[in-house]
């Protein structure tokens, strides 16, 4: 036997719900349509993985807007952010410049955003996964982090990872 499907073998008997896993790949593999999505999800995963494994780099802006976001330790708003600091970075006075900053700082899980009413508010990701948790009425370790990860923009891997120093 290869000995990649021994690992994963064993791994899956080492898993507290193995056989469940074990026969969600099977029924996924015999079906054509769903082997090639499965395909696809797993190079996004790798890819992600990778990504996450990387080490971010920030523009000064990025970091100036970070600073702002996690010193003020309170959500704030792109407009707020335009307030703050938009004297010092002139792109910054902008709000719409000022919201695609910020999210590019979601999505490198540098920060995290929620939506109340119209408006999206940034801060840390443990604030926002937290804030998640008790807007769905979850525990960090019963809940859906796919999910969170959608509706908050933030990688997978920094949701599971604010999950994890949750947990501890």
């Amino acid at each position: 036997m290869d000995k990649s499907i021994e690992k994963l073998k064993v791994l899956l008997e080492l898993e507290e719900n193995g056989g469940q896993i074990a026969e969600d790949l099977a029924n996924i593999l015999v079906d054509e349509r769903k082997k090639s999505l499965f395909k696809a999800k797993l190079e996004e995963i790798k890819k992600e993985l990778v990504t996450s494994a990387q080490e971010v780099k920030l523009t000064p802006m990025e970091e100036a807007v970070r600073d702002l976001v996690l010193e003020i330790r309170m959500p704030i708003t792109a407009q707020e952010v335009s307030e703050k600091i938009g004297d010092n970075y002139p792109s910054l006075k902008y709000r719409t410049h000022a919201s695609a900053t910020l999210n590019s700082l979601v999505s490198k899980g540098i920060l995290g955003k929620f939506k109340v009413g119209y408006s999206y508010y940034f801060t840390s990701p443990k604030e926002v996964v937290m804030e998640m948790l008790k807007r769905r009425g979850e525990e960090p370790n019963k809940c859906s982090p796919v999910e969170i990860a959608r509706e908050t923009g933030m990688p997978l891997s920094k949701v599971l990872n604010v999950m994890e120093d949750l947990l501890d």
